[in-house]
């Protein structure tokens, strides 16, 4: 497939619809392409336990307020995840799923943007990838003999459990959610 679009956005998660709700307000032809096959983002990837940390009112992309969640503590993944798909319908936004982007070049005064499902050209690339794809391990000043993980990684307490580990994480939702630091002993 080749297409073409003013602005091609990378990603269809929380970033990737946020702009995209900008970019229908401002009355621009662009395309969302995201690799996931059903909306999300990187929430439909978490553990059992994720939470966001603060109440729904304080996570709502832009033009419509999360739902307050309805059960005790703070939104759930599963809550998350139906927001944001409900908030990709709701605004209509032009998302292909299921088509990876695997290079992004120049081709004169335009992009290429390369999927496994051909190319798109545009005027200009917005990138919403997030950091769930390519998670990122600091490396440990002095060396760490333990087991080195990413919170991509984590489905809870007992993948840690009798071990050394080193948690490292790279998004806001995961601060108050399993694991509590970013260094504990289990």
């Amino acid at each position: 497939m080749t297409g073409a679009a003013r602005v091609v956005v990378i990603g269809g998660g929380q970033a990737g619809l946020a702009a995209g709700y900008y970019l229908r307000r401002a009355g621009l032809d662009f395309v969302v392409l995201d690799a996931q096959t059903e909306p999300g983002g990187a929430w439909l990837h978490g553990w059992d336990s994720l939470r966001l940390f603060s109440p729904a009112r304080h996570s709502s992309l832009p033009g419509w307020p999360m739902p307050p969640y309805p059960g005790p503590g703070y939104p759930t993944a599963e809550h998350v995840v139906g927001y944001l798909a409900a908030y990709e319908k709701r605004y209509e936004l032009p998302v292909r799923r299921g088509e990876t982007v695997t290079a992004v070049s120049r081709d004169g005064d335009r992009f290429q943007v390369s999927t496994d499902t051909g190319n798109w050209f545009a005027e200009a690339v917005i990138s919403a990838t997030g950091t769930w794809w390519r998670p990122f391990l600091p490396l440990m000043p002095g060396g760490f003999a333990g087991r080195q993980l990413h919170t991509v990684d984590y489905r809870g307490p007992e993948s840690s459990r009798a071990r050394t580990s080193w948690w490292s994480a790279a998004a806001t939702p995961v601060r108050r959610s399993p694991p509590t630091s970013p260094a504990r002993r289990t």
